[in-house]
């Protein structure tokens, strides 16, 4: 037999890719495996890796932007997000068994009821004095009516003293006037 790189008798078969060869050209394998561009991956298998990143990202988009639900026909239902809806959401969540429940918050200044004009004797104002932490929307979240969202009742409560909107700063120790 012959050597693969030459004319010479070949004395060794490669063990990785079974090339016959001659002392001249190898060791315990053959030139051909043991330089370094032989090292790197065939160019089939970068194909199949690419192949397989694309039909990977094709599938994670179908999944992000089909419907929820197993059925062609499933319906997506919107319901109005309030802010009321999310503290309800937040506090009918049952506590774990190793806490205890935490206290609700109550309005913790209340200074006086003054009585409104006479034209609506039944609506009364009272006066809330800030403490340090509270906002306008937590404040109304205390004070809001069954009938009315809180955060309704916040713009009700900024108007009534004179702020532009809900957002304006608050200071601890500020009387409001509560409607």
């Amino acid at each position: 037999m012959e050597c693969y790189a030459c004319s010479n008798e070949a004395g060794r078969q490669c063990r990785r890719c079974a090339r016959v060869y001659c002392e001249l050209h190898g060791g315990d394998l053959c030139a051909e495996c043991l330089s370094p561009a032989s090292s790197l991956p065939s160019f089939n298998l970068y194909r199949g890796s690419l192949l397989a990143l694309l039909i990977g990202t094709a599938i994670a988009i179908w999944l992000l932007v089909r419907p929820p639900g197993g059925d062609g026909d499933a319906q997506v239902i919107i319901s109005e997000v309030t802010p009321t809806s999310i503290v309800t959401a937040v506090l009918d969540t049952p506590a774990p068994a190793n806490q205890t429940p935490q206290a609700t918050r109550t309005p913790r200044a209340l200074v006086t009821s003054t009585p409104a004009p006479a034209a609506t004797p039944e609506v009364q104002e009272q006066e809330y004095v800030v403490q340090s932490g509270d906002t306008l929307l937590g404040i109304a979240e205390l004070f809001a009516p069954a009938d009315v969202e809180p955060f309704d009742f916040a713009q009700q409560i900024a108007d009534l003293n004179g702020f532009a909107a809900i957002s304006d700063p608050i200071v601890p120790d500020q009387v409001l006037a509560i409607p």
